[in-house]
């Protein structure tokens, strides 16, 4: 193996040399670490590791598969299911390809071939998972690929009077799902993840979610979306009364995520609200919090939202965290009269 080399940084650079692909052209991975020794004994183990398997004859579904199989440990089962689906329908094109014969025009060729045919997003996506795969046995590969610009999508936030009558026209069932949604900005797995331990008095522990495997089952999962996702959030009285009480480790809600969607796709239509999503009921949360003139920190944290500066978030909020009950309890009493009409 080379010897490292010291860079004008003062950090030490070395690569090691992993055969030939199928050009004849040198296969390399380039390593730097602040010292030599540590810099030769990453491309050492790298090379030691990457020796038990020809990159010649790894094709791109193999890649991907492999890539899937060791991150399933690591990953959320909806992450799994995700990955699966993009494998099934993607990759047809280029799946018998060795990766070592993948370059960009290969790539990109991939990704134009996409566009007109899904959303951009679904283009990025596909392509993320692609370029990770190969990446996971060829670290030294670059690709310059240019993807489709993503487009923001501008929704409306219902108004009150919408989520008034979608309130009061549901059923119990999902009258407690709406309610949860607009007036305490839960998303759909976290609210059907909802258990009566989880309510004390006002406050409702957000912790958990229910999530669809790569099998299409519902499981619960103890662990929230996102760091940011495991809270406490206050709700107006009503809505606590209308969760009524249960046995502690019995779930408030007894249907499905889909089965949420699904009744209250058939509530809207019924109501003639036709654009309206059950997501956008955290949407009207977040709108009416700005409306009140809630601040950002305050809003994130009930949401269950990434601030847009975490610094702000971990320090400034702690040191105000007493303003916190003062603003929920003024977006409790506009929903108390969302409710009551």
């Amino acid at each position: 193996m080379a010897t490292a080399k010291k860079l004008p940084s003062g950090m030490w650079r070395i690569q090691a040399y992993l055969g030939k692909d199928t050009n004849g052209k040198p296969i390399r991975a380039s390593f730097t670490a602040p010292t030599k020794k540590e810099a030769e004994l990453q491309a050492a183990q790298y090379v030691a590791e990457n020796q038990r398997y020809d990159f010649r004859n790894i094709t791109v579904e193999d890649a991907i598969d492999r890539y899937i199989a060791a991150k399933t440990p690591v990953l959320s089962p909806s992450t799994i299911r995700a990955y699966r689906s993009y494998q099934r329908n993607y990759y047809g094109g280029i799946g018998h390809m060795p990766i070592s014969k993948l370059n960009t025009e290969e790539m990109q060729l991939f990704v134009s071939s996409m566009v007109g045919t899904v959303s951009n997003k679904t283009i990025h996506n596909a392509y993320g998972l692609l370029s990770s795969a190969i990446a996971l046995f060829r670290p030294d590969k670059v690709f310059r690929v240019t993807l489709p610009t993503k487009k923001a999508t501008r929704r409306e936030s219902p108004s009150d009077g919408v989520v008034r009558e979608l309130y009061e026209k549901a059923g119990p069932e999902l009258q407690k799902c709406i309610a949860l949604a607009a007036f305490g900005s839960l998303r759909r797995g976290e609210i059907c993840a909802l258990k009566h331990q989880d309510v004390t008095g006002q406050a409702v522990h957000v912790h958990a979610d229910m999530i669809m495997d790569e099998h299409g089952d519902w499981i619960y999962k103890d662990i929230p979306k996102t760091a940011e996702s495991n809270r406490v959030v206050y709700l107006p009285q009503e809505v606590i009364d209308l969760l009524g009480d249960g046995v502690d480790d019995e779930y408030i809600i007894s249907i499905s995520p889909s089965r949420v969607s699904d009744r209250f796709i058939k509530l809207r239509e019924r109501l003639g609200l036709h654009g309206v999503r059950f997501h956008d009921l955290r949407h009207y949360y977040a709108s009416i919090g700005a409306v009140l003139g809630i601040p950002d920190t305050y809003l994130s944290q009930f949401g269950g939202w990434r601030s847009d500066s975490p610094v702000m978030k971990s320090i400034y909020q702690n040191v105000i965290s007493c303003e916190q009950q003062k603003f929920s309890q003024a977006m409790n009493a506009h929903f108390s009269g969302v409710i009551k009409g």
